[in-house]
């Protein structure tokens, strides 16, 4: 993956967890979240066990970008800036 789609992806990451951040806060808290402060309000830890594996928690960025690159991956022709939290959560579903 070049630099540019990286760039792009990171960006949609951002957007996506600011959405992500207005359905579970109330509307005034949710209008803090911005995409330059999002990250300051997610946890620092990224992992958690379960038994001896080590698993990445949902909805982290690097959660996020892992599914846009499988969606990528199935869709080449897919736009990375229409990719929104229900094509995540749908994804998600098993």
């Amino acid at each position: 993956m070049n630099r540019k789609v990286s760039k792009r992806i990171t960006r949609q990451v951002k957007e996506i967890i600011v959405e992500w951040f207005g359905t579970i806060l109330s509307e005034e808290e949710a209008s803090k979240v911005t995409t330059d402060n999002c990250l300051e309000f997610m946890p620092d830890q990224t992992h958690f066990y379960a038994g001896r594996t080590t698993y990445l928690n949902a909805y982290h960025p690097k959660w996020i970008s892992n599914k846009i690159k499988k969606m990528l991956k199935s869709n080449p022709a897919l736009d990375i800036e229409t990719i929104t939290l229900r094509d995540i959560q749908c994804l998600h579903q098993p």
